[in-house]
């Protein structure tokens, strides 16, 4: 604050300073200017109060005639504009160098002159002007941060230019220890008050000790042998020559303030330069040690072509070798493979004769469908249907029953089409034994039967659990009563689009020798009610846009949608419906649907 007295009396209080808005500034200028006026051969009183939380107070005061001060500040900002448009220059190009190499000691360089670059526009009020023009806060703290990220990038840069990790261990550990106090007072800065105060002198005195350390890390490392760049060696005797005359200047200890003032500007526009060059070498140093790689990797490529070339002369012998004895071992695989394909079929024409064909099964329930969609040449599922004589009524001797069945044996392929032949066999058995007349008794027998088939000549006391799980209704044409039994699987009835599910027992065929009795469900049907059979097949494949499982909801709902349309559209639709969900994957197990309208 500057004050005009006259009588004792303040007659007018000029401000300035980073505390004070830029606006409240009596004379816009970056740096502490006041502007006052006195006649020739007057005299007049005025008095400085000056004020630091820490930072140096420069002193004498320099007075000018106005014309002569901005004489002085226009050469003053035709320096800066030198100064500065060096440091952008140097940030641009090493960028490009960079981006180019993605050498991380060109980055470290960058963000070093860049905190330079802070600290000196800082120092030199230009922040003040044109970033933090309201003062306070952010305005006083921009030196100590930028004066911080200074030296620790400086270290940084150095501890990866001369690869102290490798070449100065203790060294290394050191700069690691010199960043991390920096890093600290930096962070004290930020506290208004004393942390504040005291991290003025912390940070120059670690900013000096931080620079001698780099010397010693650059002559420690060339006494080892290893070259570095008298440019880069000259950086930084240069910006300790400034910085300790900088410093000294902020500690009072040297009184020039134009040389202390800008022995930091100066030492850092050279020491920059002095970089600069040291980085060029080293671009250059990179590029003929790549050149080097490079031909040394054409080198090693050649000669491993050459060996390449070698290899294949010898393999291609072997190859031939390999490919006449697999040529011998695929013809025997494939007159294998046919005889294996040949069997199957004929098995297959053994299962297609036991199977009733589409035929039989429209000459008895014409109005109907069968989806019979096997994953493999013979299939572990299986239909079954055939027409018996009732003796409901004693009175109607022509009175008849309409048995037809859905069955999924264990597995699929071969191990299922053998237990498909022996359930349609016992299937065929029970019809021609007078002790059965009902469909339960019809399952406790199959059930026996096939309990026995499988286990009747194991030599072990290992007990085979296969067997299939099946839907078998029998169906009388006079009546239209439906009666059914079921191991697992069950029988859906759709009436005016209302499903109805009958379900059957919880245990498969063949799985027990002693089951519980299968039970028999009557229901009574009625004109124009569809009844559906099926095994898990359809429900249980993976497909639709997300890989899942069809799953039963989605099966009702297209059967019950489809249930009003003529038989074969329903089964042509289920089958479409089928494909499209399956797309390219593969089809898990057999598939079949019995659908029969009334």
């Amino acid at each position: 604050m500057l004050y005009e007295i006259e009588n004792d009396q303040v007659v007018r209080h000029l401000k300035s300073g980073d505390d004070f808005a830029y606006s409240e500034k009596d004379i816009r200028h970056r740096l502490n200017v006041f502007g006052v006026e006195i006649e020739k051969g007057t005299n007049k009183s005025f008095v400085l109060k000056l004020e630091s939380d820490g930072e140096t107070i420069t002193f004498p005061l320099t007075m000018y005639e106005s014309h002569q001060f901005w004489e002085k500040d226009s050469t003053s900002q035709f320096v800066h504009g030198i100064y500065y448009g060096i440091l952008i220059l140097v940030i641009i190009i090493y960028f490009f160098f960079y981006k180019l190499l993605l050498n991380r000691s060109f980055l470290y360089y960058i963000l070093y002159v860049l905190s330079i670059l802070a600290l000196q526009l800082s120092l030199d009020g230009y922040l003040f002007e044109y970033l933090f023009p309201q003062g306070g806060y952010l305005a006083n703290h921009s030196v100590l941060i930028a004066a911080s990220l200074t030296v620790f990038f400086v270290v940084l840069y150095a501890k990866t230019y001369l690869n102290t990790r490798e070449n100065a261990k203790v060294i290394d550990k050191l700069f690691k220890f010199s960043m991390s106090i920096m890093l600290l007072f930096m962070m004290i800065s930020l506290v208004p008050g004393k942390p504040y105060e005291i991290s003025f002198p912390g940070i120059n005195g670690l900013s000096l000790l931080s620079v001698i350390l780099i010397l010693i890390a650059i002559f420690s490392v060339r006494k080892k042998g290893i070259k570095v760049s008298i440019y880069f060696t000259s950086a930084f005797v240069i910006l300790i020559a400034g910085a300790i005359l900088f410093i000294l200047g902020n500690f009072h200890l040297i009184d020039n303030d134009v040389l202390t003032s800008n022995a930091l500007k100066i030492s850092s526009v050279l020491e920059v330069i002095a970089l600069s060059i040291s980085m060029a070498y080293k671009y250059r140093e990179l590029q003929q040690e790549k050149e080097l790689a490079q031909e040394s990797a054409l080198t090693s490529l050649a000669e491993r072509n050459k060996l390449i070339d070698e290899q294949n002369i010898e393999l291609e012998k072997q190859v031939k070798a390999r490919v006449f004895e697999l040529n011998k071992q695929t013809e025997v695989l494939e007159e294998k493979n046919k005889e294996i394909v040949d069997s199957i079929n004929y098995a297959k024409r053994l299962q297609g004769a036991l199977i009733p064909p589409v035929s039989v099964f429209k000459e008895l329930l014409p109005e109907s469908f069968i989806l019979f969609e096997p994953k493999d040449i013979v299939s572990g599922d299986f239909y079954w249907i055939t027409k018996v004589m009732t003796t409901v009524s004693e009175r109607n001797e022509n009175e008849h029953l309409i048995l037809f069945s859905t069955a999924d044996c264990t597995g699929h392929g071969v191990p299922g089409a053998f237990m498909s032949i022996i359930g349609i066999q016992i299937f065929n058995q029970s019809m021609k034994n007078p002790e059965i007349n009902t469909t339960s008794e019809a399952l406790d027998f199959l059930n026996k039967e096939v309990y026995n088939a499988v286990n009747r000549h194991q030599i072990d006391d290992t007990v085979i659990r296969d067997g299939m799980d099946l839907a078998l209704c029998a169906f009388n044409p006079k009546t239209l009563q439906l009666y059914y039994s079921g191991a697992k699987n069950p029988v859906y009835v759709v009436r005016n689009k209302e499903l109805t599910i009958i379900k059957g027992d919880k245990q498969p065929i063949g799985s027990n020798e002693n089951p519980d009795p299968f039970t028999q469900h009557k229901f009574q049907l009625e004109k124009g009610d569809m009844v559906y059979l099926f095994t898990d097949g359809l429900p249980d494949q993976f497909g639709g846009p997300r890989g899942k499982k069809f799953k039963y909801k989605q099966f009702q709902e297209i059967l019950i949608k489809n249930s009003q349309d003529p038989v074969e559209q329903q089964r042509e639709k289920l089958l479409s419906e089928f494909n499209n969900w399956k797309g390219n994957l593969e089809q898990l197990d057999d598939v079949c649907v019995i659908g029969v309208k009334i």
